[in-house]
């Protein structure tokens, strides 16, 4: 890698935690254990993503149009994965291509963000979004009777998520600060879901949801190789985005540009719609959920 570009990756990412694609790069580019073919690839990959980087985070915005460019950048860089068969290079283990869309999330919705913060006047910075440790419920514990009388703990569960958005939270449980992230988005990326991977995510849904019943738990994958005939709707996940709109082993197609910004409209409704108003909603349409 150029040393100009490692300097700007390295740079990019102490500067910005969330951009986990970067990371993944840095952290390949210090491992001991790289082939030939693959430090070759490395070096390669480091100059497409260093351009395709910089033009992103030089994109200001959200409307339509911006998130046209955005998409029009991630199938370029894509596509180049894809014509130089780098996951045959790169195994999934490594997480190399999966944090591509993890991080594209967080670029999709850094500028929303930062509006939100400044709307609400955010000043102790309590909305974030990025990949994140999204709490799930509480619950009490203890070694036996004695304790459960005299001292029970009370634990803390987290399900990690690829992306959220979230607000920081503490309090205090018997003189001790704990800290916690409480989703109102909770995404699982994916390069493609089968029916094992949306039984987890059937399953996390559920989770997610009973920490906070406000919460909207999506997916978003390349593609989908679930059977048709299973329907996620009877779970508690609220939609899962296919952005080539098609199965694995179907031709190759481009990100759908249509579908990511039904992706970002859908999440930004969902956010600045009233989640409980039950007076309003009993005097104007007579129903309460």
């Amino acid at each position: 890698m150029k040393e100009s570009t490692y300097l700007f990756i390295s740079n990019k990412v102490n500067e910005i935690t969330q951009l986990k694609h970067a990371s993944n790069i840095i952290a390949k580019e210090h491992s001991s254990s790289l082939t030939d073919k693959q430090s070759c690839a490395l070096n390669t990959i480091s100059e497409k993503y260093y351009t395709y980087l910089q033009e992103n985070l030089n994109l200001n915005g959200y409307d339509n149009e911006t998130i046209t460019k955005r998409v029009a950048l991630l199938n370029n860089y894509y596509n180049f994965f894809y014509q130089n068969k780098y996951d045959n290079i790169f195994t999934s283990q490594g997480k190399f291509r999966s944090t591509i869309l993890e991080e594209f999330m967080f670029l999709l919705f850094r500028d929303y963000i930062t509006d939100l913060k400044n709307e609400y006047a955010d000043f102790h910075n309590v909305i974030n979004s990025g990949s994140a440790k999204a709490y799930t419920n509480l619950y009490f514990t203890a070694k036996g009777i004695k304790q459960f009388i005299e001292s029970p703990e009370i634990g803390i569960n987290v399900k990690d998520q690829d992306f959220s958005i979230y607000r920081d939270f503490e309090f205090n449980i018997n003189s001790h600060i704990r800290k916690i992230k409480i989703p109102i988005i909770a995404i699982e990326n994916k390069t493609y879901i089968d029916k094992t991977m949306l039984e987890g995510m059937i399953a996390t849904a559920e989770k997610i949801k009973t920490g906070n019943p406000y919460a909207m738990y999506i997916g978003v994958t390349e593609n989908y190789d679930v059977d048709l005939t299973v329907d996620p709707a009877y779970s508690r996940i609220d939609q899962i985005y296919v952005l080539r709109k098609s199965k694995r082993k179907e031709a190759w197609n481009d990100i759908d540009v249509n579908v990511v910004i039904k992706l970002f409209n859908d999440i930004k409704k969902h956010i600045e719609r009233p989640w409980s108003n039950i007076e309003n909603k009993m005097r104007t349409t007579g129903t309460i959920i």
